[in-house]
């Protein structure tokens, strides 16, 4: 046995559950569903056995209606069950109920004849576990592979299609796997296949270019769902992510290591020292919102947190290194090291814009021609930045 398939045979040991675990989650279902009543389906990873430790497992279960109207009957049905639920909202509300240590969440779907027929990709959902349970049902092996590659994917922060981690999706780590055949393939894989078509639905790469909608060719890499040709199960996944992941995809292929199976933990020592050194600084800030935890507070307080970097950019601040970390609740952290540069020069109009000029001077001190424009030179403080971000952020529902 080679040092990478002990790496993987010992993480797989760490990160499977028990028959014994695994039965007491499908008990606590059946328990669950009996006092639902009918009409549910199981879905996600206990459906496709794919199921991997946490401090507590989610179960996701799929109610189907026939039309859009009767989706709002679901609520009545809980209330009428007398379970304690909570309502999130996503493309189409959806509600989590803690049960005996475990989190199901409830999600409505209708169905559909055809899947262009579908309203809403939550409708795809239960096209896409049985699509799944078919590919192992070919090759039992793929099951362990998934484990792998969601292990990984989370460990390194590539994991979610939120908005604010801008990741991999369950469905689209389990459709590569299934192409690839085995996560270590995939991490090759990657490495150079931009185009992947796991049911051949177009001849060649020009064709899924042409046919596919355009906001869903902006992924680094385009996955044509397995289950509706003209969707792209990856279109949530940004660039830097990806690029972070191939990365460790390289890193990992040189040099396994069950540590890269570990959650991450920002460096912020790290990040501190950096900050301590000459003309550098370093940020601490605490975010808080009033929006709905998860993926919508997560992406309100990433976005707020990419705008204060963009504009310290845009006030000629160096940004070295960033981290923004968020888990759920309502609260975040972001760390940013910035070269301070506490006097730039700001360029002003062209030389012979004699009227624009005179504005321009009206508000600055001291300026200077350099080439064909004039110049001034400003004092900046990192506090005054702060400050009227604080402004924009109050606006989006954010504050820090």
């Amino acid at each position: 046995m080679n040092k990478m398939q002990k790496v993987l045979e010992n993480v797989l040991g760490d990160i499977s559950l028990s028959k014994e675990q695994e039965r007491g989650i499908q008990e606590t279902t059946k328990k669950f569903l009996k006092l639902l009543g009918g009409g549910f389906r199981v879905g996600g990873s206990l459906a496709k056995g794919t199921l991997v430790k946490k401090k507590k497992q989610d179960v996701d279960l799929f109610f189907v209606f026939e039309n859009e109207k009767d989706i709002g009957k679901l609520e009545g049905l809980l209330k009428k069950k007398k379970v304690n639920y909570r309502i999130l909202h996503g493309s189409r509300d959806y509600f989590s109920i803690s049960f005996e240590n475990v989190e199901f969440e409830i999600v409505p779907v209708k169905r559909f004849s055809k899947p262009e027929k579908a309203e809403n990709v939550t409708d795809f959902s239960l096209l896409h576990v049985d699509y799944i349970k078919k590919q192992i049902k070919k090759d039992k092996k793929i099951v362990n592979e998934i484990k792998l590659a969601k292990a990984f994917c989370h460990a390194q922060d590539y994991y979610g299609a939120e908005s604010y981690i801008g990741g991999f999706s369950g469905y689209s780590l389990e459709v590569l796997v299934c192409y690839y055949k085995s996560f270590i393939k995939m991490l090759k894989g990657l490495q150079k296949d931009k185009i992947i078509d796991p049911a051949k639905y177009f001849k060649n790469r020009n064709l899924v270019m042409q046919e596919l909608n355009a906001s869903k060719l902006q992924s680094p890499i385009v996955v044509v769902d397995p289950t509706y040709q003209y969707r792209n199960v990856c279109a949530g996944l940004k660039q830097e992510t990806f690029d972070k992941f191939i990365k460790s995809a390289k890193k990992f292929l040189k040099k396994p290591t069950e540590k890269m199976f570990e959650k991450i933990k920002i460096d912020v020592e790290g990040l501190r020292r950096v900050g301590a050194k000459k003309e550098n600084l370093f940020l601490k800030i605490k975010l808080a919102t009033n929006k709905q935890e998860g993926d919508i507070a997560g992406t309100k307080m990433k976005k707020f947190f990419d705008f204060l970097c963009s504009e310290l950019e845009r006030k000629q601040q160096k940004v070295l290194a960033k981290e923004f970390v968020y888990s759920d609740g309502k609260t975040a952290e972001g760390f940013i090291v910035i070269k301070e540069n506490k006097i730039v020069d700001v360029r002003g109009p062209e030389k012979n814009m004699k009227n624009a000029i005179k504005s321009f001077k009206k508000v600055r001190k001291k300026t200077f021609t350099k080439g064909r424009h004039v110049w001034a030179r400003e004092r900046v403080s990192i506090d005054e930045i702060l400050k009227r971000t604080k402004k924009v952020g109050a606006e989006m529902g954010v504050g820090f």
